[in-house]
């Protein structure tokens, strides 16, 4: 594994996530990730709860992406990235939009990468 590799497996499942391919972005994850987003009571440790996640988000917010990216580190198999994820609520959404508001949530995203998978992603904002 090069020392690149983590940097271009996280900027991989970032562009899977824009662009609403969810089996792409899953075949990017280890069975076992873990999961958290550590302001919303999101902890788990499987790939296809995580899908079922990111699956109600898509109905939720058909639009969803990350922008604005502002920085991105890495350290070894940890790859951190400063950006803002947003997307236009269908429904209203409890602590995120009503229908029609577009909510802005700016984010600390890490992501650690072992074999070409991430294996744990954790959203701190």
């Amino acid at each position: 594994m090069t020392s690149q590799e983590p940097v271009e497996v996280a900027e991989r499942f970032v562009e899977a996530y824009n662009s609403g391919d969810r089996d792409r972005l899953l075949a990017l994850c280890a069975e076992d990730i873990r999961v958290v987003h550590h302001n919303r009571g999101v902890d788990l440790s499987d790939k296809n709860a995580f899908g079922d996640i990111v699956k109600g988000f898509e109905a939720a917010f058909p639009d969803k992406h990350f922008e604005n990216r502002r920085a991105r580190h890495t350290d070894g198999d940890s790859v951190i990235i400063e950006h803002t994820w947003v997307g236009t609520a269908q429904a209203d959404v409890p602590g995120f939009a009503t229908a029609g508001e577009v909510a802005r949530i700016d984010l600390c995203s890490r992501y650690t990468v072992r074999d070409g998978l991430v294996v744990e992603y954790h959203d701190y904002g």
